[in-house]
């Protein structure tokens, strides 16, 4: 009821968010609970027993950085459910969830420095271009021009960069509000508020740290009798890697969809290659979905337009991204991009009962009308892949960001078939190869596997599984075989042409897409592998920021000093920024070795 009804007798408004709702927890919202089981996991929850002392926990100064902690923390922890005993207990796989997930919490002096070359400049040249040369600045100009804004983690975890980040536009914004001075935390406050509003957007594969993110967010902007912000357009769940571009869809599905991965027969492959060569003859386009994508855009600004003070504006607003959602726009220009995308991950089978693979005349079929063409189970098929591989379309995400085009006006970005882009990346991305690792799969499914004495056996206990525990195979060929699948996508798929070879690392894959991502005159600040910088498959990456004349500092690290504790203390890693295509000017490369 707190969430969204509020305590009035308490004194305490509705909270609003999905976090706080009834449709949060569905499996307990009909479940009882002993009062002395809920009194144990309040007091849990309240004190920590230090020796002989119990003391409260101080969540009025709970910060993000803790919460980031605590995400981490949780990342270790597996349950282990024993149904006839009805319990169950939480044992902890240390590193392994890390790895898995790629999450390393980023220390504050790193996160701070790339604000410092990466976001601050922007800000600079926003507040430059609201203040017209021989006149007096004007504070509403430089206030709606920091608001303007738009910056984003594609990788946010608990969101401690766009936290800090929020932080940094708060700190100027109030600082124009005021005139001269320090702002006090009551104008920093409402300051932080509107900045989160209005300027922060983030993406992560992990619901948990999707719903944890908006967490920190909402704690860092809370004000007294205001309900928490409606976050759910701009911090959203998905695979920031794999997704379509407008360019691409223009360009139908390539030849290369079929090349085959665990579980596809060579022979399909090679059939429905040759016949999808044939079917490109003829090309339709996508005139239709970019007129959509604008109506998209166009609703997606007239609800942040709305007043978000009160709990019944940000329903409203919670409201209209929902009906948003379900419209035939939204859902059609969706379809179509799954589609697409679904063409490199489709079982290449013999088999009647299912849906042969998506080629370049289903594609065009479903182009001109997804609904009343294709067979269903196509549409089945496609939302099904959508969920397991959990595909994200930055156009569709995020449509006030990235525009379509106008008329025949030349693009900003024409690799990706798009206007616009954030003014800001930020992030600490992932760093971990596109494989599936067995050690690591195994360690909580079956512990004999993960630490056999070498590959040849534990592959051969794996191959042994077939007769002892035929379901956990088929879960680990399930997942073999997705592994697989992303690294089909970012190889084949052409979004990824610099880096998408080789032994491929997400860190570099993270960085190539931030250069699609980012708009012509923003920038971008990351931690990345030193490898960046010096690894052969990611040379001509390096080469392309160096000829562009876009790469503008890399200050390189060894680990020597723990910064990263879960790292061993040799690796070497280092702080990117990269200018956005119309800077490449501004300034020359540094480079800095530690």
């Amino acid at each position: 009821h707190l969430g969204e009804q509020g305590a009035p007798a308490l004194a305490l408004p509705a909270l609003g968010g999905f976090l706080f709702s009834a449709a949060a927890t569905p499996v307990l919202n009909g479940c009882e609970i002993a009062n002395q089981d809920l009194l144990a996991a309040i007091r849990a929850l309240a004190f920590i027993d230090d020796g002989p002392t119990r003391r409260p926990v101080d969540y009025r100064n709970l910060r993000s950085e803790e919460l980031g902690s605590v995400y981490e923390a949780l990342l270790e922890l597996h349950p282990e459910i024993n149904l006839d005993a009805r319990q169950f207990t939480l044992t902890s796989a240390s590193g392994n969830e890390r790895k898995t997930t790629g999450s390393y919490y980023t220390p504050d002096s790193l996160v701070q420095c790339l604000l410092d070359s990466a976001l601050d400049p922007v800000v600079a040249r926003a507040i430059e271009r609201a203040t017209p040369a021989g006149q007096p600045a004007s504070a509403a100009a430089i206030e709606a021009a920091i608001l303007a804004l738009k910056v984003v983690d594609p990788a946010c975890g608990s969101g401690h960069f766009l936290i800090a980040a929020a932080g940094r536009l708060a700190r100027h914004l109030a600082t124009v509000r005021i005139g001269d001075g320090e702002p006090s935390p009551v104008a920093l406050r409402q300051a932080l508020r509107d900045v989160i509003a209005h300027c922060i957007y983030g993406v992560d594969i992990n619901p948990m740290a999707v719903e944890l993110c908006k967490v920190s967010l909402w704690l860092e902007s809370l004000q007294p009798g205001r309900p928490l912000s409606f976050l759910d357009h701009r911090i959203r769940c998905g695979n920031s890697l794999i997704g379509a571009t407008p360019a691409l869809l223009s360009e139908g599905i390539p030849n290369d969809a079929f090349k085959p991965i665990t579980g596809d027969d060579k022979a399909v492959c090679s059939e429905y290659r040759r016949l999808n060569r044939d079917e490109h003859r003829q090309q339709g386009n996508l005139f239709e979905s970019e007129i959509k994508l604008g109506r998209l855009a166009t609703t997606v600004l007239e609800l942040e337009a709305l007043d978000d003070q009160t709990i019944e504006g940000v329903r409203e607003q919670q409201r209209r991204w929902e009906e948003m959602v379900r419209s035939n726009d939204y859902k059609f220009t969706g379809l179509l991009a799954d589609a697409w995308c679904a063409a490199f991950v489709w079982r290449k089978i013999v088999d009647r009962q299912h849906p042969h693979p998506i080629t370049q005349e289903i594609f065009r079929r479903l182009e001109q009308n997804p609904y009343s063409i294709i067979p269903s189970r196509h549409q089945e098929e496609i939302e099904r892949l959508a969920q397991q591989y959990q595909f994200f379309h930055w156009h569709l995400a995020f449509p006030d960001v990235f525009r379509p085009a106008v008329n025949d006006q030349p693009l900003e970005n024409p690799a990706a078939g798009w206007n616009g882009g954030f003014d800001v990346v930020l992030g600490n991305p992932p760093w971990e190869r596109i494989k599936l690792q067995e050690k690591e799969w195994f360690a909580q499914r079956n512990p004999e596997i993960a630490i056999a004495q070498n590959a040849a056996l534990r592959k051969r206990m794996i191959a042994d599984l077939v007769e002892s525990d035929p379901t956990l195979l088929q879960e680990f060929r399930d997942d073999l075989r997705v592994a697989e699948g992303e690294s089909s996508f970012l190889r084949h798929s052409r979004r990824y042409p610099l880096c998408g070879k080789g032994d491929i690392n997400t860190y570099s894959i993270f960085a190539e897409l931030t250069r699609t991502i980012v708009s012509p005159s923003g920038q971008i600040g990351c931690i990345v592998q030193s490898g960046i910088a010096t690894d052969d498959t990611t040379k001509e990456f390096f080469q392309d920021l160096i000829t562009s004349r876009t790469l503008r500092y890399l200050y390189d690290f060894e680990n020597r000093q723990g910064i990263f504790p879960g790292v061993h203390s040799s690796f070497k890693f280092c702080l990117l920024t990269i200018r956005g295509a119309a800077t490449r000017d501004a300034g020359d490369a540094e480079f800095v070795f530690f």
